[in-house]
């Protein structure tokens, strides 16, 4: 079963390419998230030894600094007293006396996070509280300890005693502990707005510099995240924070160091300036050249630097430049210049990068040199000039059929990588074609989906779900064909609502005797949303069938939900399935119950605790349905806001860190 490019964004593959290149340009590395369970209590052994690790923290935190011989600081840089335990939190809820109390009588982790919440949520003056939080890194529930680094953090700049220990927590086993004690201590570095910073605090913040550092490189993207915006916090100044990164960048694993670019490049615009820097160092410039291509659009400001990077290094190196500048498409415009130098050259490993980039970029001043191209010798050079130039001048007709052309031959190459260039050329054109032409496409990617090579077919998959609709009148006949059902299945969900003229084709396939075929149906189901009402008696027959697999119940629930409020009908039994002992089969019928009926309070809080295991699962949908969700539901999801936040911020999938943004919105609106 193929899995499908259908991004708008993939770009035409040159045969110059090295194996290395096409793994650094395509790896996607996602790290799931921890297993969140509570520990069971240790024995009397582990909890001396909890206990003793506690009075070592907090005795870090409460014990007297180290006297420092040095100038004393102005009045407004001396640090602000602390306030004493007896301090009252100032509003009508319970005083941070009686919080810490509560704190330090609490049986059970659950309770302990709770109050722990409580704690933070009131910010600088929890600062009373600072102990017994900092007692509670050495929790054995790990939620007991992001959630004590979280409250930290929230204090701010007063909590800077602490840093120590938050500095320890970097090296816990829980990737959220590590998470949440890397974002605790950017917190409290950006708090600290004094102009002047005492020596005795410059020193302390010193200290967490290179631990973040080695962080960068952790194995979890979260925990990578949260120390590289932490990273940015601490006053570093580009050009010095730029060879710390490196540093650790050039002693770690390779397949590390994908993945810390991966989490460099989903920072957008606030990783560029450190890219930027870190093109100027030659140990460092090919790998800031991969994460500013992944960065893509929002990396415009790496335009000129880059056009510079073109001129020196290794060949490998100007190549990535190139196609970093292809990423960024028409916003790097300004480069222009340089990639038609190397197009110009006789370079030929730089020249189909190069006509690429061109038509990436739309640079009518290529048009000359690119005309030269595509009347030159080499077939697949002026292919791909071909089709940039169709790419500049899309209202050209005599253009835009020469690429065609020119593209449709190489379908046929015996060369895998031209076949799947051609098809991802000849979808990128397809947008300027009329809706005849479009059609006579999608027969051409079809036999295509087969494909000897598996790229190939992932690049026609993608093609076909590009042209959406107009794929439809190629794509409802194969559903017939057994051999490729499955893949046209999983074409039509990523096609979604416009695949709605097949749905009773698809419903038909609900009844299917090969359960794969029956859930990869309900998935299409699900993607058409609530056009596909129609659908609603077969799903819900699904839903209660007990010789059903779990599985095929899951994503029954799950299409109900995208129906929404037009499945009604099956809004009871999802009610009844959320009772269920089974935690994922009732987490998706609750999910599907409030999208069905989304005011229904009574829901609200069975679905929240669900919805907020969810949220810590491995899977990028059900933590993105669970964010929004929990938004929906608003003010009484109000117990999921710090896991939200977490998401919002560490995350690593974007979308998903976007709807724990929004939720957080929603449940805080008044």
């Amino acid at each position: 079963m193929i899995r499908l490019k259908h991004s708008r964004e993939t770009p035409l593959v040159t045969a110059s390419m090295t194996a290395l290149m096409m793994a650094l340009i395509g790896t996607v590395i996602m790290t799931g998230c921890a297993d969140m369970k509570a520990k069971p209590r240790p024995g009397e052994q582990a909890e001396a030894k909890a206990k003793a690790k506690a009075e070592s923290l907090v005795n870090a935190v409460v014990a007297p600094a180290t006297t420092v011989a040095v100038e004393p600081a102005p009045a407004q840089a001396q640090a602000t007293p602390a306030p004493s335990i007896a301090a009252e939190s100032g509003g009508t809820g319970p005083s941070i006396a009686d919080l810490v109390k509560k704190l330090g009588a609490s049986a059970d982790s659950a309770s302990r996070v709770l109050v722990i919440d409580e704690i933070g949520a009131l910010g600088q003056p929890a600062l009373p509280a600072l102990a017994g939080l900092v007692a509670a890194f050495a929790d054995e529930d790990s939620r007991v300890r992001w959630h004590g680094a979280r409250a930290v953090g929230l204090i701010g700049e007063d909590a800077r005693s602490a840093i120590p220990a938050l500095v320890t927590l970097l090296a816990d086993t829980d990737p959220i502990v590590v998470t949440q004690a890397a974002a605790a201590l950017g917190h409290i570095r950006e708090d600290d707005g004094r102009g002047l910073i005492p020596e005795a605090d410059a020193k302390a913040y010193a200290t967490a510099v290179d631990p973040l550092a080695k962080t960068t490189v952790h194995p979890d993207a979260r925990a990578r995240r949260a120390s590289m915006r932490a990273l940015r916090r601490y006053s570093i100044s580009l050009a010095d924070m730029a060879p710390i990164v490196s540093k650790q960048l050039a002693d770690a694993d390779p397949a590390v160091v994908v993945s810390a670019l991966h989490t460099l490049a989903d920072m957008d615009d606030d990783a560029v300036p450190l890219l930027i820097e870190a093109l100027k160092d030659p140990k460092m410039r090919y790998w800031a050249e991969v994460a500013l291509a992944e960065i893509g659009p929002k990396a415009a400001a790496a335009a000129e630097p880059l056009a510079k990077a073109i001129e020196v290094g290794e060949v490998e190196e100007r190549l990535q430049a190139i196609l970093a500048l292809a990423a960024i498409g028409e916003p790097a415009a300004a480069a222009a210049p340089a990639i038609v130098a190397v197009l110009d050259s006789n370079d030929a490993a730089l020249q189909m990068p190069a006509a690429f980039a061109l038509g990436r970029m739309k640079a009518a001043a290529g048009d000359e040199s690119l005309a030269k191209a595509v009347a030159g010798e080499d077939p697949f050079l002026a292919s791909v000039a071909s089709w940039a130039r169709a790419r500049i001048h899309p209202d050209d007709k005599a253009l835009v059929d020469d690429a065609l052309a020119r593209l449709r031959v190489g379908l046929a190459n015996p060369d895998a990588e031209i076949r799947s260039g051609s098809v991802s050329g000849l979808s990128d054109l397809a947008e300027s074609l009329d809706a005849s032409a479009r059609e006579q496409l999608a027969g051409e990617f079809m036999p295509l989906l087969t494909d000897a090579d598996p790229e190939v077919g992932q690049a026609a998959g993608g093609a076909l779900v590009r042209l959406g609709s107009a794929a439809m009148a190629t794509l409802q006949p194969k559903l017939a064909d057994p051999a490729i059902r499955r893949n046209i299945l999983e074409i039509l969900a990523a096609i979604g609502p416009a695949a709605k003229p097949v749905l009773g084709e698809l419903v038909g396939a609900l009844g299917d005797a090969d359960p794969q075929c029956r859930g990869d149906a309900a998935m299409a189901i699900a993607a058409i949303g609530p056009d596909a009402a129609e659908a609603v008696p077969d799903l819900q027959k699904l839903l209660v069938d007990p010789a059903a697999a779990d599985g095929l119940r899951y994503v029954a629930a799950y299409a109900l939900g995208r129906i929404g409020p037009a499945a009604g009908a099956a809004e009871p039994v999802l009610r009844e399935l959320s009772q269920s002992k089974d935690e994922l089969l009732a987490t998706v019928a609750i999910w599907a119950a409030l999208k069905i009926e989304p005011n229904d309070a009574s829901l609200f809080e069975s679905a929240v605790p669900l919805l907020r295991r969810a949220l810590r699962g491995d899977r990028e949908l059900a933590r993105l349905e669970a964010a929004v969700a929990l938004g929906d539901i608003g003010p009484a999801a109000a117990a999921a806001v710090p896991l939200l936040e977490l998401v919002s911020e560490e995350d690593p999938a974007r979308q998903v860190r976007a709807a724990a943004a929004a939720a957080i919105k929603k449940i805080k609106a008044k």
